[in-house]
Order: C-alpha cells, then sequence, then structure tokens
C-alpha cells in the first residue's frame, strides 16, 4: 500500500506578481463599469489605478521580446471593441498593441536617454505633444510611454543612484500627465478626481519603493499559488475577462431591451 506523497509548498510570492495581480483586479474592476455598471462612475475611477503599473513593469523589465500571443489578442479585444461600440469611430488599437511597441522601442530609447537630464526632458515633452495624435487610435497611447520611461529609469536608479533624479522626473511627469488626461477623457466630477488624484499617489508610492525580491507578505499556500497564476498571466487573463465580460454585457442589454419591449406591449394593449 503506497501513500500519497506530501504537496509541496507554493514557491514564494515575489513583489511583481503582487503588483500584477493588483493591476489586474483594478482593471477587473474598470471592465465591470464598461460593460455591466456604466452609470458607477467609481467603478472606472478605480480602474484608472491599474494602468500605470503594467506600463511601469513594461518599462522595467529588462526583457524585450514580444510574445507571439500579444498582437493575436490584440487583434481579437480590438475587434471585441469594435462589436461593442458597433462603429469604428472610437475604437482604439488594444493596449497589447502599445505593450509590444513599447517593448520595441525600448532598446533605442535606452541608449538615446544615456545619463542625460535633456534628452529625458525631450522624450517626456515629445510623448506630451503626441498625446492629441496618438491617444485617439491607440489605448492609453503617449501616457503608457510615460510610465514606461518611469519604469526604465526606476531600474537604473536602483543600480545607480544617479539616475534617481531622472527617474523622480520622468515619475512625476507621467502621474501629473496621466491624472489630466484621465479626468478630462471621463470627465469625473470632484469627488471622483479627488479620489483618482489620492488612489494614484498611492500607487507612485508604491512605484517608488518597488523592488524585484519575495514579497514581505506570504499569504496561506493556496492563496500564494493563485496570486503567482494571476501574475505569471496577468495579460492571458485580462485578455479572457474581456471576452466574459463583453459577453455578459451583450446578454444584459438584450435582456434589458427584451423586458423594456415587453412593457411597452404591456402598456399598448
Amino acid at each position: 500500500m503506497t501513500t500519497a506523497e506530501p504537496r509541496l509548498p507554493a514557491p514564494p510570492l515575489t513583489t511583481t506578481d503582487v503588483l500584477k495581480a493588483t493591476a489586474l483586479l483594478l482593471i477587473v474592476v474598470d471592465h465591470v463599469g464598461h460593460f455591466l455598471a456604466d452609470d458607477w462612475g467609481i467603478l472606472r475611477v478605480i480602474g484608472r489605478l491599474g494602468v500605470p503599473i503594467f506600463f511601469f513593469l513594461i518599462g522595467f523589465a529588462r526583457t524585450r521580446d514580444v510574445p507571439w500571443s500579444w498582437p493575436a489578442l490584440g487583434i481579437l479585444l480590438t475587434g471585441i471593441d469594435y462589436l461593442w461600440l458597433g462603429s469604428l469611430e472610437d475604437v482604439q488599437l488594444n493596449i497589447l498593441f502599445n505593450f509590444a511597441a513599447i517593448r520595441l522601442a525600448l532598446p533605442l530609447v535606452e541608449r538615446f536617454l544615456a545619463r542625460s537630464f535633456l534628452r529625458l526632458a525631450l522624450l517626456l515633452l515629445g510623448c506630451a505633444l503626441l498625446l492629441p495624435l496618438v491617444n485617439p487610435w491607440l489605448e492609453y497611447g503617449a501616457e503608457g510611454w510615460l510610465f514606461a520611461a518611469f519604469g526604465l529609469m526606476h531600474r537604473k536608479a536602483i543600480a545607480d543612484a544617479s539616475f534617481s533624479p531622472l527617474r523622480d522626473l520622468a515619475g512625476l511627469v507621467a502621474f501629473v500627465i496621466y491624472a489630466m488626461v484621465e479626468q478630462r477623457d471621463y470627465g469625473f466630477g470632484l469627488p471622483n478626481t479627488v479620489f483618482m488624484v489620492l488612489g494614484l499617489a498611492a500607487i507612485a508610492m508604491i512605484l517608488w519603493d518597488f523592488r524585484r525580491g519575495d514579497s514581505i507578505i506570504q499569504p496561506p499556500s493556496g492563496l500564494r499559488r493563485a496570486l503567482r497564476f494571476c501574475g505569471r498571466h496577468s495579460l492571458e487573463i485580462y485578455a479572457a475577462q474581456i471576452v466574459l465580460l463583453a459577453a455578459l454585457g451583450s446578454l444584459w442589454s438584450t435582456d434589458g431591451n427584451d423586458t423594456e419591449t415587453g412593457d411597452a406591449d404591456d402598456q399598448a394593449a
């Protein structure tokens, strides 16, 4: 008679896993608001807090490979956006295309910036000037590039303290411009704007202190495995939840229209 081998404990949860899982959760909340509860503006506010994390990590990472799944899923999700909106007028290329473009461009950007404060300032200014041109057709357009520059400068500041002023400039510009653009685009009222600014300030503090390594907090093994899975498959989960929520939103809309039609028929009768 054999006995089952004891299950090994889950590997440690890393700080990158925690950041990715947090960003994913915030974006899921945002998409619930987009597809199912567009009257609840607070859900869209919460969603604004997750986007900087993903772009920051794209810039922070050393890898420059672009998985084939990024453009493939980007095409799928852009198509879903088109079906949801019903026209091409407001459709933007999915954020995954922005991730891919940044990752491909980062080697050139890194060589261009070197240690030059002036070159970084020119890059940040260029991104700011490109906002009106790029953002209408690419999700988070030049805003994403600002956060990627922040992530890149943060990685360099960890290795060499002389990059800290460059990191601080990139982060400050990224968060200020992002808050202004998102408030304008969504038309948030004063309470939601204050909530967004405070939330972004909290995210900024977390990113400024970010270091790769094991998380200080290690939850129970089962939760640790779940969070690691979310962290390592965050973009696939991101795509899957859009497909699911768009489908639920379409059914919700159809049921609502059917109910309204039935009420109208009853009144007519």
